[in-house]
């Protein structure tokens, strides 16, 4: 999600997943997939603020062999070490790769919540020829996105429709009441790094909404963390450091689900679980021969979801 804590700034961690996306589309010899918007979204400024926080992680002796590089490669070595690069790419690939599945069965609207700096609208893919987009976000972040397309000389993309919200005051199904969104057809939603920032409840009250406007055979992909990381301790040190740098710059992690009441969690809003993939199953499935170094983070799972009949 395009987590927003102050009014004036969209969240570092929406530009921070723009610049992974990519990256790893530019540096990877077999990429997973092919983003290259992401380094035209983000300004000077923002990347100069992501290189800062990034490195305050860091202890001294991690720092000190850095100190060489330049900005720009000192940037893209942070991004690529960073716990939650592999997630980043891996979530937008499966993501894709259902939307694309559900199109083929004539879905035609896709709802990206939380959209952020996601340019998929730029790069439609002839699969998505068809597809109307609604990018649902914090107005900050729009607000900045437009800006960034207006700065850049881009136009606004066909067949988008972006609709300004703050969700945790408006339910998903009310901000897209107030849009071109026709509830009576399928939709595809997807819903990425947004569940960890939120409350169970403000999380089981999203996907409550997502069911009563998405139609039969519409679907979900959603991304969460195992909920026991945050009953215990971090099992991992590289998450504990990434816990504690998003809670510094006031995006903290809040929230997660028992894989195990997964299932039971969203029989009780109105849909129904497909599948839910654990790190192990995304590293068969998407890291397998890997030269990139792709690794999901520890605890994470991407699961699928349909609206129940």
């Amino acid at each position: 999600m395009a987590v927003t804590t102050h009014p004036a700034r969209a969240s570092l961690t929406a530009l921070g997943t723009s610049l992974m996306r990519a990256h790893h589309t530019r540096s990877a010899r077999e990429p997973l997939i092919d983003d290259p918007w992401g380094e035209r979204l983000v300004s000077d400024p923002e990347r100069a603020t992501l290189r800062e926080v990034l490195l305050s992680g860091l202890d001294a002796q991690a720092r000190e062999p850095l100190n060489a590089l330049d900005p720009d490669e000192l940037l893209g070595v942070l991004l690529r070490s960073h716990t939650s690069y592999g997630t980043v790419i891996i979530r937008t690939r499966y993501t894709e790769d259902a939307l694309a599945a559900t199109v083929a069965c004539g879905v035609r609207q896709f709802v990206i919540i939380g959209a952020g700096m996601d340019s998929f609208a730029l790069r439609r893919p002839p699969f998505a020829s068809e597809v109307e987009v609604f990018e649902i976000d914090h107005p900050a972040t729009q607000e900045l996105k437009l800006r960034r397309f207006a700065d850049r000389g881009l136009g606004l993309p066909r067949g988008v429709h972006f609709v300004a919200a703050d969700l945790g005051v408006e339910g998903i199904d009310d901000a897209l009441a107030g849009s071109t969104f026709d509830a009576a057809r399928p939709s595809f939603f997807s819903w990425l790094g947004v569940t960890p920032y939120l409350t169970r409840a403000a999380n089981l009250k999203t996907l409550r909404a997502i069911a009563s406007c998405g139609t039969r055979g519409s679907q979900l992909v959603f991304d969460f963390h195992d909920q026991r990381e945050y009953d215990t301790p971090p099992s991992d040190e590289g998450a504990a450091r990434v816990r504690a740098q998003l809670a510094r710059v006031g995006e903290a992690w809040r929230s997660g689900f028992h894989p195990s009441e997964l299932g039971g969690d969203l029989r009780a809003v109105g849909l129904e679980l497909i599948e839910d993939l654990s790190p192990d199953d995304l590293r068969v499935r998407y890291c397998a021969g890997s030269e990139d170094a792709l690794v999901p983070s520890t605890s994470h799972h991407i699961a699928r979801a349909r609206v129940a009949a």
